[in-house]
């Protein structure tokens, strides 16, 4: 219960963190509709893991030009019914990020560098460079 209340507050704060250094609301916005998106896969039986997503520390060595601040720069996919995850339920919800490069993109245009997968009580997870997703070298400024 009070880790339930905990990770309430959390999110509610890295929400607030987000609107403050972002100076709006898109990320905020971003996370809010793929949370709709994951809640409608779950309730309609594409998926069988529930997930939730939010916004929490990248992997440094994942950066790139636009990432912000790495404590805000990892996108997290969170699968809160965890019990016996396999490596299939990490590949499965991955895909409803990585499938689509302009996604990706729009991610990276918002300061992400990192898509972060893990288990709510299970300390299993997976992290994913997205520029290595989307080639967004080709479309970095020279200088």
């Amino acid at each position: 219960m009070a880790e339930n209340i905990l990770s309430r507050i959390t999110t509610l704060l890295n929400r607030m963190v987000d609107v403050i250094s972002q100076g709006n609301f898109e990320r905020v916005s971003i996370l809010r509709q793929m949370n709709l998106v994951f809640k409608e896969a779950y309730f309609g039986g594409e998926l069988e893991r529930y997930c939730k997503v939010s916004t929490s520390s990248g992997n440094p060595s994942f950066k790139h030009e636009l990432s912000s601040f790495y404590m805000r720069s990892g996108f997290k996919i969170t699968i809160e019914n965890d019990a016996n995850l396999t490596v299939t339920d990490f590949i499965e919800i991955s895909r409803y990020v990585i499938d689509s490069k302009p996604f990706v993109r729009q991610l990276m245009a918002y300061g992400y560098d990192t898509l972060i997968i893990s288990g709510r009580t299970v300390f299993k997870g997976h992290q994913i460079s997205l520029k290595e997703i989307s080639n967004f070298q080709d479309y970095m400024l020279n200088g």
